[in-house]
């Protein structure tokens, strides 16, 4: 039981864990996206 409940803990702080990962990584691709952004151009060949 004690085994269980270390698992449960750990797969809990785990998901916190990632999920502030994913939040910070997204925040700084639109940041970088939002300079990068430049006009669109068409080939002339394709």
């Amino acid at each position: 039981m004690r085994t269980k409940k270390y698992v449960i803990a750990l797969a809990i702080f785990g998901g916190m864990l990632f999920t502030t990962y994913a939040a910070t990584s997204i925040s700084q691709d639109a940041q970088e996206t939002a300079i990068k952004k430049g006009p669109f151009r068409i080939p002339s060949a394709g």
